[in-house]
Order: structure tokens, then C-alpha cells, then sequence
């Protein structure tokens, strides 16, 4: 009996502690809004609309109606070379190790499809030493 009651309480803690883990949609959420809150400034990213998406890497995370612009700090490589934009969408690739390795955008009046726009990385090649 007391044996029983033990394997009882363990399993409602198990439970209990399972149930309190989040979702890996929310972290995905969660690493995405910390890392583009840096690449495109806090205003935009609560002015989005926020989707997770599965993806081939993980999670594709759109950040819906943005609208970020260069004149607010958007800072993505090579997106603000030709002056001042904006972009109604943005996303983030978060990975399944919780990384970023991929961001991309919209142009102002498109909005983004349901494609996944996240690249599985390519596996690199061990470099060789020629042969003397």
C-alpha cells in the first residue's frame, strides 16, 4: 500500500513538472523575439503580429506587419544598402538547438507565403590537405 502511494506522488509530480515545461512553439517565440528585438528594434517587434510555424530546421517565426525600417535600426545585412525601407514581414529560422542562423523579410506592400523559407543547413565538408 505504501509502496503504492509513493508511485502515486511520483507520478503526479512527474506530471506536474511536465506540464509546466513550455511548449517548444512558445521558446522558438521566445528566442526569436530576443534575437530580432536587436535586429530590428523593440517598436516593431510589438507592433507584430507573431506566428511559429514548423519548419525543416525547426521553427520559421513571422513577425507579421512590422513594418520594421531602416529609420528605426533595422540592422539586417545588405537590407538598408539602398536606402530608407521598410518591411512589413520579417522572419526568423529558429533552429531545434534554439539558434538563429537565417532572418529574411518582405518588401513593404508584399506579405509573406506560406512556404518555408528556412534552409536546412549544409553539412560541411571535412577540408583535405593535398597529398606531397
Amino acid at each position: 500500500m505504501k509502496a503504492r502511494f509513493v508511485n502515486f506522488i511520483l507520478l503526479v509530480l512527474l506530471l506536474l513538472t511536465a506540464s509546466c515545461q513550455p511548449k517548444p512553439e512558445k521558446r522558438a517565440e521566445k528566442v526569436a523575439r530576443e534575437q530580432m528585438t536587436q535586429v530590428m528594434g523593440e517598436d516593431a517587434v510589438d507592433r507584430s503580429v507573431i506566428e511559429v510555424r514548423p519548419s525543416k530546421v525547426g521553427w520559421m517565426v513571422i513577425f507579421q506587419e512590422a513594418n520594421a525600417s531602416c529609420e528605426e535600426g533595422f540592422s539586417l545585412i545588405g537590407a538598408c544598402r539602398f536606402g530608407k525601407r521598410v518591411f512589413r514581414d520579417v522572419y526568423a529560422c529558429v533552429e531545434r538547438n534554439w539558434s538563429i542562423r537565417q532572418m529574411g523579410y518582405s518588401g513593404e506592400s508584399e506579405s509573406l507565403g506560406q512556404e518555408d523559407l528556412c534552409q536546412v543547413p549544409v553539412p560541411e565538408l571535412p577540408t583535405g590537405e593535398p597529398n606531397p
